[in-house]
């Protein structure tokens, strides 16, 4: 365990020793105004939502635990809703992970809570230098192999999308570090305490497990478990009845299905992700079985000797059809695995 600052009175945070080894994102749409409200879940458990992205609170007897604040604007807005309706303060801000869309903004919950978040955020939140290498999935797209990935080189991309504005040195490509910024830059509070494997949170007679994940859509990812409801909270690498976004940006692979097999062990009947609606347990498994069956099809592929775009047009993954998003993510979803399984071969 580190410990950024200290635990006061009844709040406490009990941490297993256990290791793991080291091994994205929804962007509100564009031109609409944000839609936020607070949405009952159980007795304790609920959800805040602005447009598509969601976090959770629990309340307690003796405060709330609040998951994923989201951004500033939201987390003041929910701080003055909570006032409003309890009297308990916020006494916990969990993080899912990094990622700026969901861990920006709990410095608005400072004045009375712990931050907590895995020990790998600390890391994450460190911007790499400019003249850092690119990843290995990174230099795929680098054609010209000048350490830069320029616009005709992120097509396809999340950096396709406002690339002029992530070009901050303005020099047509984008480096390391701004690559990086994309994720991880944002109003992000480093948390006070961090955890490495599991963690016990007890506040008010209740429990919040927060147990670390093989590496899955981040190396940092948490599985909030909440016993007393019955109920999970994921953010990005699971969402119920929804294709994984896009092409998986980020995603590290074989941990990304094992992450989701850690899941189905746990004991719980609800999944509350960071986008979309609940779920339930079965949709995890329908997850895991999309994921793990598009991999296989990819590695097939690849084995045929099939190119990138033949094996796009190649695995449909139709029996997944019904699922939201099939039509926008399917082709990027094989592209994604087709360029993660070749950048561990390269």
């Amino acid at each position: 365990m580190k410990k950024r600052t200290g635990v006061c009175g009844a709040w406490l945070l009990v941490v297993a020793s256990s290791l793991m080894s080291a091994r994205g994102a929804l962007s509100q749409d564009v031109g609409a105004a944000p839609v936020r409200e607070i949405i009952k879940v159980t007795e304790r458990l609920y959800r805040f939502r602005e447009t598509r992205h969601y976090g959770v609170f629990l309340v307690t007897g003796n405060g709330i635990v609040v998951v994923d604040p989201i951004s500033t604007g939201v987390a003041t807005w929910l701080k003055q809703e909570l006032s409003k309706r309890f009297t308990q303060p916020v006494r916990y801000v969990v993080y899912s992970h990094a990622h700026s869309d969901h861990a920006s903004g709990a410095a608005v919950f400072s004045d009375t809570a712990t931050l907590v978040g895995h020990a790998a955020m600390l890391g994450n939140m460190q911007p790499p230098a400019a003249s850092a290498p690119l990843t290995a999935r990174e230099k795929l797209w680098d054609r010209n192999t000048d350490g830069l990935v320029q616009p005709d080189e992120a097509r396809g991309t999340l950096y396709e999308a406002d690339f002029k504005r992530w070009d901050r040195d303005g020099n047509g490509g984008l480096n390391r570090q701004e690559i990086w910024a994309v994720r991880f830059e944002g109003e992000v509070r480093a948390p006070d305490i961090t955890f490495t494997d599991r963690a016990t949170l007890r506040l008010g007679g209740v429990t919040v497990e927060l147990m670390h994940l093989i590496p899955n859509h981040t190396d940092d990812m948490t599985l909030v478990w909440l016993p007393s409801e019955r109920a999970i909270y994921t953010a990005d690498f699971l969402t119920p009845n929804r294709l994984p976004r896009t092409d998986l940006d980020g995603g590290i692979l074989p941990g990304w299905v094992e992450a989701l097999r850690q899941v189905e062990q746990v004991d719980f009947d609800i999944v509350v992700p960071a986008h979309e609606a609940t779920g339930t347990k079965a949709q995890v498994t329908e997850q895991r079985r999309y994921l793990e069956e598009l991999v296989a099809e990819v590695q097939k592929s690849m084995r045929s000797g099939l190119t990138k775009e033949q094996t796009i047009e190649k695995v449909r993954m139709e029996d997944y059809a019904h699922l939201l998003e099939y039509e926008m993510s399917r082709a990027a979803n094989v592209r994604g695995v087709y360029e993660i399984l070749q950048s561990m071969q390269d």
